[in-house]
């Protein structure tokens, strides 16, 4: 059977691919869902990465953030839909069953991990299995030589903390105002329904609160850039 590593672009599964250019790590091919909407770092670094190491991108026919907009959601964190339909379903019409899958989860999130074969694809968590924390990724990466990459994640993701939030904002406000909208419209929508508020943040408060919270700055430079997406 064929191996397959889940690629995401993050230091957990880069550490992957540089542990199989050593001939540390076994697959048959590394995939990477582009759907539009990881962070622009993240993007690049994949391109970056792929100019270096055989690497399949596969580009989705519509970005997660527009399939958002026409269905007027936004990602939650407890049915993962975002998940299962841009990245997940993507990879498993890409691949030949039955066939071992590689999720970079590291030693230090042992307990994210979950044993399990669906639809003739078995998880192996091979840093797990080799007791390979974070850390130990990231030293893997900087003895290869390779530069180390941020945390890997779409730019809406709910899952975000409030220091990703306020970097969003200040280093990316188009991509925050995108956000702002993308959480405005599902609001708009929810409340035409009756249904309670749901926010990107926890679902505890709206974005443009989260990044005004003890909104100190050190430097002139490290204001927030004008955001123009009048909402």
């Amino acid at each position: 059977m064929k191996t397959y590593l889940s690629y995401g672009g993050g230091v957990n599964s880069t550490a992957c691919i540089v542990l199989h250019a050593q001939g540390k790590l076994h697959y048959d091919e590394a995939i990477y869902v582009d759907h539009g909407c990881d962070w622009p770092e993240t993007r690049e670094y994949v391109r970056m990465m792929a100019e270096r190491f055989p690497i399949t991108i596969i580009e989705t026919p519509e970005t997660l953030y527009d399939y958002a907009w026409r269905y007027q959601m936004v990602p939650y964190m407890k049915t993962r839909w975002c998940t299962r339909l841009f990245k997940t379903q993507i990879i498993e019409k890409h691949i030949e069953t039955p066939c071992f899958q590689l999720i970079g989860f590291s030693s230090d999130e042992a307990h994210r991990a979950e044993l399990k074969s669906s639809n003739g694809i078995e998880n192996r968590f091979p840093l797990i299995e080799h007791d390979i924390d974070r850390t130990g990724c990231k030293q893997i990466i900087e003895d290869f030589g390779v530069p180390v990459p941020m945390k890997s994640g779409c730019y809406f993701c709910p899952m975000q903390t409030i220091k990703q939030w306020k970097k969003q904002r200040r280093e990316h406000p188009d991509l925050f105002c995108r956000t702002e909208q993308l959480e405005k419209r599902n609001m708009e929508y929810r409340q035409s329904k009756g249904k309670k508020p749901m926010y990107l943040y926890s679902n505890k408060k709206p974005l443009r609160d989260v990044v005004k919270e003890k909104a100190e700055f050190l430097f002139e430079e490290m204001q927030y850039p004008p955001c123009e997406c009048e909402l």
